[in-house]
């Protein structure tokens, strides 16, 4: 009887401990960190932040805006922003929903370089 107890009570805790290893919401490139937010581009390759690394999250922001780029820019606020840096590469999972504004918004539940 206790036998079996224990087998569920581990078999339920491995439940629980995969379903928090889930897939990511997104992934994207940071441009810049603020505090507890990040400003991150979900459509943006490798490449093409070579190409403009050096600019401002403003400058950047001004010409997804004007339409010379689609950035797929969104603003992430995460407890631990401070731990990323610009240039990164991070796997997001996202808490709720996405805020539809410019750029759009979100919080994550948790956040991590991309391996």
């Amino acid at each position: 009887m206790k036998t079996a107890m224990y087998a569920r009570a581990i078999l339920i805790g491995f439940v629980l401990l995969l379903a928090g290893c889930g897939k990511a919401d997104m992934d994207g490139i940071v441009l810049e960190v603020t505090g507890n937010s990040m400003l991150v581009a979900t459509e943006l390759s490798l490449e093409e932040y070579e190409e403009i690394k050096n600019q401002s999250a403003t400058e950047i922001q001004n010409e997804d805006v004007n339409g010379d780029s689609y950035l797929g820019l969104i603003n992430i606020t995460y407890k631990r922003a401070e731990k990323f840096s610009k240039g990164d590469e991070v796997d997001l999972w996202i808490d709720g929903d996405i805020r539809e504004s410019y750029p759009m918004g979100a919080t994550a539940k948790k956040a991590t370089l991309k391996k």
